[in-house]
Parts: C-alpha cells; sequence; structure tokens
C-alpha cells in the first residue's frame, strides 16, 4: 500500500518543500485499502516509532512490562497506557500518553525466544512445567543473561523446545499470528488514513564481546513469512538476507521488507 510504504520510506529522509519534486510515478498496490483523502508522498512527512517491544520480548517481560502489541499501538494512536510495577492487584503504579500521537509504529519484539517465553508464561503448554521454566517464572531479572548467552550467542534451544526446536517454534508461530493480528485491527484502512501499522520483529544476534548489530525488520504489508527469522536459525545479517530473499521476496507473492541496523 502507498500509505505504508510511503510511511516507512521517510524513516531515513524527508522531502524539503524547497526542492522542486518531479511529478510522483505511478504505483502499484499491494493491499486493498481506501484511497487517503489527503495524499501528497513527496511532500508529506510522517512520525513514528519502528522499535517497540511488548509483553512477548524475554528482556520487556522480564522486566514485569505487561503490554501487548495492541497496547502499544493503542499508546502510538495517543491513549494511556499502565506502566510498572504493579500491585498486588494487577493495576499499573504508572502511566505514560504521548503529547503527540503517531502517524506509523511497528511492534519489534525480538524474533528470539518468542516460543520460549510464550511457553514459559502460559500453563498448558508443552514446557510450562520444565525447571527452566520454573527458573524463569519465578527469578526473571536474573535469567536475563543465561536466557541471552544460551540462545543468541550460543544460538541454542532450550531442552524443553524439544527435538529440532519444534515445541518452541510451534508457539512462536502463536505468537506471530498475535502480533500480525494487532498490527491489522490498529491499522486505519478508511481515507482518513489517521494510523499505519506494520508487521515486524527484531533480529537479535549477539557476540560473547557484546559486538551487536541487530536489525528491525518491517514488512511492506500483511503478506509475511509463516514465521519471523531468528538469529538462532540465521548466523549473520547475511543469512537473514537470504532467508527474507528466500521466503518472502521470491518465496511469498506480494512480500517485501525493509531491514534496519539497531
Amino acid at each position: 500500500a502507498p500509505h505504508r510504504w510511503i510511511a516507512a520510506c521517510t524513516l531515513a529522509a524527508l522531502v524539503l518543500s524547497g526542492f522542486a519534486a518531479p511529478p510522483a510515478p505511478a504505483r502499484d498496490y499491494s493491499e486493498r485499502r481506501a484511497a487517503c483523502a489527503q495524499s501528497d508522498p513527496l511532500r508529506q512527512p510522517f512520525f513514528g516509532d519502528t522499535h517497540v517491544h511488548t509483553v512477548y520480548s524475554f528482556d520487556a517481560n522480564g522486566q514485569d512490562t505487561r503490554n501487548t502489541p495492541r497496547d502499544a499501538y493503542r499508546l502510538a494512536r495517543g491513549e494511556t497506557i499502565g506502566l510498572q510495577p504493579y500491585d498486588a492487584k494487577g493495576q499499573p503504579l504508572r502511566t505514560a500518553k504521548l503529547s503527540r500521537p503517531l502517524d506509523f509504529a511497528v511492534v519489534t519484539d525480538h524474533s528470539e525466544m518468542l516460543g520460549e517465553i510464550e511457553m514459559c508464561s502460559t500453563p498448558g503448554t508443552p514446557g510450562y512445567g520444565s525447571d527452566m521454566c520454573w527458573v524463569y517464572q519465578n527469578f526473571r531479572p536474573a535469567t536475563f543473561a543465561f536466557f541471552a548467552v544460551r540462545n543468541m550467542i550460543q544460538r541454542s534451544r532450550f531442552e524443553f523446545c524439544g527435538p529440532g526446536g519444534k515445541h518452541c517454534l510451534v508457539q512462536a508461530e502463536v505468537v506471530w499470528k498475535d502480533i500480525q493480528a494487532a498490527a491489522e485491527e490498529s491499522y486505519d484502512r478508511t481515507a482518513q488514513c489517521g494510523f499505519t501499522s506494520f508487521v515486524g520483529y527484531e533480529w537479535t544476534a549477539s557476540g560473547a564481546a557484546g559486538a551487536n548489530l541487530h536489525r528491525n525488520v518491517i514488512f511492506r504489508n500483511a503478506n509475511v513469512p509463516k514465521l519471523p527469522v531468528s538469529s538462532v536459525e540465521s548466523a549473520s545479517a547475511f543469512d537473514l538476507w537470504a532467508r527474507l530473499q528466500r521466503e518472502c521476496i521470491e518465496g511469498r507473492k506480494g512480500c517485501d521488507a525493509l531491514t534496519i541496523p539497531h
């Protein structure tokens, strides 16, 4: 969709009104939506957030973040959300509200440990009763470094994930579908074009000496791969791009992606 991809393209550059601009080229629509009542792709800046974590990210979850992707989009659209710490009844003791709503946003939860955190947090899932999940449930802040080293540096999954990481990948797909659903629910498809949400995630490869160069992966529309690419299965940024080429651009009709160093 032009509105969606124009918003993404303005992340890095804005067209200054003092420069003469050529006529806007014809664009191919990538999805069904109402045409924006006001549209000037060459001269209209948009402001948004391309890096947001929620309860689905292991680091935010470990700090008792309870906000979901839907909450993140509510904040972006100008609503008030609660923040930790929470009282005994689960009510937030702090709140946050933007002074100006955003034009666009994308939830970029870590693709690493999407399934692991979901299993350790959800009774009845295959690994919920495992020793490792018990440690996570009772000592979350203290497990941050161990989880990060095991998953993102050593690039291996926990035993409770099952053979080939099957259980964790199944749960990751559940979370990934919810992330997509939240983006769709928040996307204004009317002619007002008041808010644009993107489907995305953070690819989080880390080095033993702290040599990190993560990537926020943002998709053009709702045509996205079955699962986000994790650094467990892709050891380098080159591998990430190769898999996006194979699983998105070439492997899924209408799929396109933008990666931003983080």
